[in-house]
């Protein structure tokens, strides 16, 4: 397969993404059905698939070749997605509304009840990349993310599901009703719940792989592996020189044996401000075990978009609480330190016993006690 990246659609792409897509879908049955105008279809597909792009809480991924060629994209919708889309979309279907509206008012008899998912609502490839792994690639990107978050995903599918192909191979299995609106016109639900985390063993720990790459991938301990002071004493501290990262880089890095040394990669970090309280990150370091920031966190365990628009200026507070909390080696639940800084450099921000990011952060120097435990989960990035 050809050098391809996927990434995040950037908003001055939404056009060509949208024209991407419904190129992809001109020949498609079900959509020859809902647009029976050829001369209509590629338009009104086109404005579509702009309300979708354009609708909150929207994930684009979108794959490109060396050349930043687009070659494919995918769109995902939030299953409690603002329902005045469907407006939008009535307006730029026109005569073509009635079909539109039918599909969605379906979509709710095979939609499982009650659960938080994402559906994906578009997926094309450019037809010249058709067979080369592209469509394949950007859909694994996508149900990681998802599955680091701990979110189920649904589809309608517009030809039939055999067990096989793109969606079998990821896991994806027929759910409700078919959705039959003539003959051909047919879509197939599948769900796909969401993949535990993978985990490795390293060391004499378990670990769970937060992002993997050509030749590396990030880990973080599965477990909280000691409980510890970010820093000794109660004063102005940045990761630079705080106790735990000399702790992180000389007596827990010492205990792995040469081989397993030899795996570890030394890691620029770059130490941020504090997202809300702008106090100082400190200089960037080079480490090869370190502990994860505010906006790290976000990133791979959830992003419900508090960081940048926080409801309340002290805890990141959502429904990706259950996936941030974690335990010591005994199950007991624990709080766990990040190196951001809090609201002021004597505070260092931490994830709290209920899952919750206190981006406010607590003392530097907070001794763990039998009933208020505050430990560690190093991460590291190390070779494949």
């Amino acid at each position: 397969m050809q050098d391809v990246t996927i990434r995040s659609m950037r908003i001055e792409e939404l056009n060509k993404i949208a024209s991407l897509i419904s190129t992809g879908y001109y020949d498609d049955i079900f959509f020859k059905w809902v647009v029976e105008n050829d001369e209509d279809r590629h338009k009104v597909v086109t404005e579509y698939y702009k309300v979708y792009l354009n609708a909150k809480g929207a994930v684009v991924n979108v794959a490109e070749n060396g050349s930043n060629k687009i070659l494919g994209a995918s769109v995902w919708l939030p299953h409690d997605v603002d329902a005045s889309i469907y407006d939008d979309i009535n307006t730029v279907a026109g005569i073509y509304a009635d079909k539109f509206q039918a599909v969605a008012d379906n979509s709710h008899y095979s939609e499982p009840p009650n659960i938080a998912f994402y559906q994906l609502v578009g997926f094309a490839v450019d037809k010249k990349t058709q067979g080369t792994g592209v469509g394949a690639k950007l859909l694994k990107h996508s149900l990681d993310e998802f599955d680091k978050q701990g979110i189920s995903t649904y589809l309608e599918a517009s030809t039939p599901y055999f067990g096989s192909g793109v969606y079998g191979k990821f896991g994806y299995q027929p759910v409700g009703e078919l959705m039959v609106f003539t003959e051909s016109a047919v879509l197939y639900p599948l769900w796909r719940s969401a993949q535990k985390q993978h985990q490795i063993t390293f060391g004499e720990y378990n670990w769970v792989v937060l992002e993997e790459r050509d030749d590396s991938i990030l880990i973080l301990s599965e477990k909280i592996i000691e409980t510890k002071k970010y820093h000794d004493l109660y004063e102005n501290i940045t990761w630079e020189n705080s106790t735990v990262r000399k702790y992180l880089n000389d007596d827990f890095y010492g205990g792995f044996t040469s081989s397993e040394k030899s795996q570890i990669l030394e890691t620029k970090i770059i130490n941020n401000a504090n997202p809300w309280y702008n106090t100082c990150g400190g200089n960037s370091t080079m480490d090869k075990i370190f502990l994860l920031s505010v906006e790290e966190v976000v990133k791979y365990f959830g992003d419900s978009g508090q960081l940048k628009n926080p409801k309340i200026k002290f805890f990141i507070d959502d429904n990706f609480n259950d996936n941030r909390k974690a335990t010591l080696k005994n199950n007991s639940p624990s709080r766990w330190i990040l190196r951001t800084s809090g609201n002021s450099q004597n505070f260092v921000s931490v994830v709290t016993l209920d899952g919750r990011v206190s981006v406010a952060g607590d003392f530097v120097n907070r001794q763990s006690m039998e009933l208020f435990s505050v430990g560690i989960r190093p991460a590291m990035w190390i070779k494949r």
